[in-house]
């Protein structure tokens, strides 16, 4: 329930109430962040780290933010390594992933907080009202519209000699992170299934992996039927004969569309099955989409996950994903 949310007690007390609702959003899952990796203030030197943020999903004509969440985060922490504002409508905050991960690798950071916040304002709700449903069907041949959600996910990513040093527990590995872009998509469109596939392909040969190797997808689908045909699509032209070796699942249909946030999201729900061994469902779904015969998750299933790929398509032709490995 709304009125059971606590901010983050790292949050000052002078700050806290002068936040808008995005704002504290944000503010309060970096810290969570922060705490669940064992980074709390002073933890290192602050020339060290970073921030990568996804600005969130605005209505057409909607007002500009005045000050972009990533910079509020790297105040309120102290940061002074780059802080990275990236822009991607619903792939905003993966493309904060990407980034993060090229931060590490060009040895610019030693801690990235990557992610991004979504709030839900009258002007964006209104223009989502045409691309909405009344339940998230990913994948489902009932697939009618999307249902849109406000929230914020931040993941840690964190140089290996950094976390090897301080005896962090990790998660997970960046395998390899890319992105890609639609010049043909539409201002208010996805890329088509040739584009879903070609990012996904972008992601496993930038880690040398083949398409056998992947152990679960965690789809973009949200409901949208130009979204769930093109990441659907999309991974079956991928992995071709291997389609039914991968599983496949999407957190849309239990968490809603987190728009910018909803990469980050998948990302550390895909981290967190990692560590359990444990797979989450589609929910909703009961009937696929004719001709896409890939291995949908329909219940709560345990299994081994070396290597996961994670995508995320937003309107105006960006693509952008990651692939996690076993640490």
């Amino acid at each position: 329930m709304a009125d059971e949310f606590r901010p983050h007690p790292g949050i000052p007390r002078n700050v806290v109430h002068f936040l808008d609702q995005g704002s504290l959003l944000a503010l309060d899952a970096a810290l969570r962040a922060l705490d669940a990796a064992g980074l709390g203030s002073g933890a290192g030197d602050a020339r060290r780290f970073a921030v990568a943020d996804g600005l969130p999903y605005r209505a057409p004509g909607q007002g500009a933010m005045f000050v972009p969440y990533g910079h509020l985060v790297a105040r309120t922490l102290g940061i002074r390594g780059p802080v990275v504002t990236v822009a991607g409508a619903e792939a905003s905050g993966m493309a904060a992933i990407v980034q993060a991960a090229r931060i590490i690798a060009r040895g610019d950071a030693d801690v990235v907080i990557a992610g991004a916040a979504q709030a839900l304002q009258r002007p964006l709700l209104e223009h989502l009202q045409a691309l909405s449903g009344e339940r998230a069907l990913p994948f489902d041949r009932g697939h009618a519209g999307m249902v849109a959600a406000e929230g914020a996910a931040y993941v840690i990513i964190e140089a290996e000699a950094h976390a090897r040093q301080r005896g962090a527990a990790v998660l997970a590995r960046v395998a390899a992170a890319a992105e890609t872009f639609d010049p043909l998509a539409e201002p208010t469109a996805v890329a088509d299934a040739n584009e879903a596939g070609r990012l996904m392909q972008a992601i496993l040969g930038a880690a040398g992996y083949l398409q056998n190797q992947v152990d679960l997808l965690v789809s973009c689908a949200d409901g949208r039927p130009a979204l769930d045909v093109a990441d659907g699509f999309g991974a079956l032209r991928t992995f071709g004969r291997h389609a039914y070796y991968a599983d496949v699942t999407a957190t849309a249909g239990s968490l809603g569309q987190l728009l910018a946030a909803g990469g980050p999201a998948a990302v550390a729900m895909a981290a967190e099955a990692m560590r359990r061994g444990q797979v989450w469902p589609i929910a909703g779904l009961e009937t696929p989409v004719e001709g896409l015969e890939l291995a949908f998750v329909r219940e709560v299933k345990a299994a081994k996950l070396d290597c996961v790929l994670v995508t995320s398509l937003g309107t105006g032709g960006v693509g952008a994903g990651v692939l996690l490995t076993a640490p």
